[in-house]
């Protein structure tokens, strides 16, 4: 029986860029950074608490789309983007009550690398 998924892999052209965003600006906590495989550099990062990690995938171009590509959620996501937005975070969706649920709220963001980033209640 499956219990949760391992890892969500995010696009990045630049690791250190990249791991600065994810560990200072957004706060996660890195569990995995090893260049043991020659050529490559693993990066793993964790929300304290989850169980689920962000893998830093490092790619030569970012697709070009306008779906998020990482959902995560966030107890007080106004507060949350007002605190992206005093970091620097270019905010691309204010928050909003998602037209899918009404109870849910949601914003997006874009990382360093291009990324939108979805930000929900639930």
């Amino acid at each position: 029986m499956l219990s949760h998924i391992s890892f969500a892999s995010i696009p990045v052209t630049d690791l250190d860029r990249a791991l600065a965003f994810w560990r200072d600006v957004m706060g996660l906590v890195v569990t995995t950074d090893s260049d043991a495989i020659p050529g490559m550099r693993w990066i793993m990062l964790e929300m304290p608490g989850a169980r689920t990690r962000l893998h830093l995938d490092k790619v030569e171009t970012i697709p070009e789309a306008n779906k998020p590509t990482l959902p995560l959620i966030a107890s007080d996501v106004v507060g949350f983007v007002e605190t992206l937005r005093s970091r620097g975070v270019d905010i691309v969706g204010e928050p909003k009550p998602a037209e899918w649920d009404a109870e849910t709220i949601y914003a997006l963001i874009r990382d360093t690398e291009g990324n939108v980033v979805l930000i929900a209640s639930r």
